[in-house]
C-alpha cells in the first residue's frame, strides 16, 4: 500500500530534521546579527546588464527589501525564476539568453538571499518565502506567471502554485526539495548526521560544495574562485537559514504538493548529488498529471550545466501549454 500524500511530502524534514537540529552545531548568534553583505554580485549585475538588457529592480515585501533582475521581451508571457539555497539570481545568468527573446523574465533573490535584505529576527521557513513570494507577484500586477523553480525554489513554487494558483501560469520543479526519495545521496545522509555539504567554511569547502551540486567538476573548479567569497561570507547566516527550513515545517492545513493543479514539470539531473534522483518518482507521485524528464550526466543545476538543453525543454513545456 502507497503511503498518504502527506506523509510523502513531510517524510524527508519530519526524518532528517530533527537529527540535523539535534547534532549541527548551531551558528554564531552575534555573528548572524552582526552580517552584513559584502557581495560582488552587485558589481556583475553591473557588467553584465549592458549586454543582457537586464535592469535591477527591488521593493519592500513585508517590510523587507526584495531584488530582481527584469527583462526579456515586454509584455511577452512572465517567467520567474526562483533560485535554491546557498544560491541567488546569478544562477540563472547561463540560462538567459536562450529564453530572453520570447519572454519577460523575473530573477529573483529571495527575501534573505542575495542582493535582498536579510533580518536575523525574521522567520525564513517555507511557508514565509511561499508567502512572500505571492505577495511580490501579486505587487507586480502580472499576468499568471511560469515559474521555475530550482533545489528550495522548487519548492517554493510547487507550494506557491498549490496556494495561488491564480498566480501561476505553470510550474516547474528542477531538482526540487520537499520530499524524499527511495534513496538518499551522501549529501542527504550527511545531514542526518549533523553535517551540512551546502555551507563553506573556506575555500577547499568552496570547491567541494560546488563540485557537490554540480556533476562537472571541472565547471566546479572554475566557478569556484569567483564563488568562494559570497559563499564563505555567508557561512554563519546560511547555516541560521538552513536551521529556519528544517525548524519551521509547511502546514500540513495549508494546500500542498498534491494540490496543484495546474500544468507542471518535473525536470532532474540524474547525477543529482545532493537530492536524490529517485525524489522526481515521489513527485510524480503527488502530482500524476506532470509531464517529467531527466537529464543524463547532469547534476543538481541543470540551468548551469546544460542551459542550452534547460532552455529548450523548458520552451517546448511552455509551447505546449499554449495549444
Amino acid at each position: 500500500m502507497s503511503k498518504p500524500a502527506t506523509a510523502l511530502e513531510l517524510e524527508f524534514i519530519e526524518q532528517i530534521g530533527p537529527q540535523y537540529l539535534a547534532l549541527a552545531a548551531p551558528p554564531n548568534a552575534a555573528k548572524v546579527r552582526a552580517w552584513r553583505s559584502r557581495s560582488v554580485m552587485p558589481w556583475l549585475n553591473r557588467l553584465h546588464a549592458p549586454v543582457t538588457g537586464l535592469l535591477r529592480r527591488h521593493a519592500k515585501v513585508e517590510g523587507q527589501r526584495m531584488v530582481w533582475v527584469e527583462g526579456g521581451r515586454r509584455g511577452a508571457e512572465p517567467v520567474v525564476l526562483v533560485h535554491g539555497f546557498g544560491a541567488s539570481k546569478e544562477n540563472w545568468l547561463p540560462l538567459l539568453p536562450f529564453i530572453s527573446k520570447r519572454f519577460h523574465l523575473f530573477v529573483v533573490d529571495l527575501p534573505g538571499w542575495g542582493e535582498s535584505e536579510f533580518c536575523a529576527d525574521k522567520s525564513y521557513g517555507m511557508d514565509d518565502q511561499v508567502r512572500r513570494l505571492a505577495d511580490w507577484l501579486a505587487s507586480r500586477k502580472l499576468a499568471p506567471a511560469h515559474v521555475v523553480g530550482s533545489s528550495m525554489g522548487g519548492g517554493i513554487a510547487g507550494l506557491l502554485s498549490a496556494r495561488y494558483p491564480h498566480l501561476v501560469r505553470s510550474v516547474v520543479l528542477m531538482n526540487a526539495a520537499g520530499v524524499a526519495g527511495s534513496e538518499h545521496t551522501p549529501f542527504e545522509q550527511g545531514l542526518s548526521e549533523g553535517r551540512n555539504g551546502l555551507i563553506a567554511h573556506n575555500m577547499l569547502g568552496a570547491y567541494r560544495l560546488l563540485a557537490t551540486v554540480m556533476s562537472n567538476h571541472l565547471l566546479a573548479a572554475a566557478i569556484a574562485p569567483a564563488a568562494a567569497w559570497d559563499l564563505i561570507s555567508r557561512r554563519h547566516v546560511n547555516e541560521h537559514l538552513f536551521r529556519q527550513l528544517m525548524a519551521n515545517v509547511p502546514d500540513s492545513a495549508l494546500p500542498t504538493f498534491i494540490d496543484i493543479t495546474g500544468p507542471a514539470f518535473i525536470l532532474w539531473g540524474v547525477d543529482d548529488a545532493v537530492l536524490h534522483v529517485s525524489c522526481a518518482d515521489t513527485f510524480q507521485q503527488l502530482i500524476p498529471h506532470a509531464r517529467q524528464r531527466r537529464l543524463a550526466g547532469i547534476g543538481h543545476l541543470p540551468m548551469v550545466e546544460a542551459p542550452r538543453v534547460t532552455a529548450r525543454l523548458l520552451r517546448r513545456f511552455w509551447r505546449n501549454i499554449a495549444v
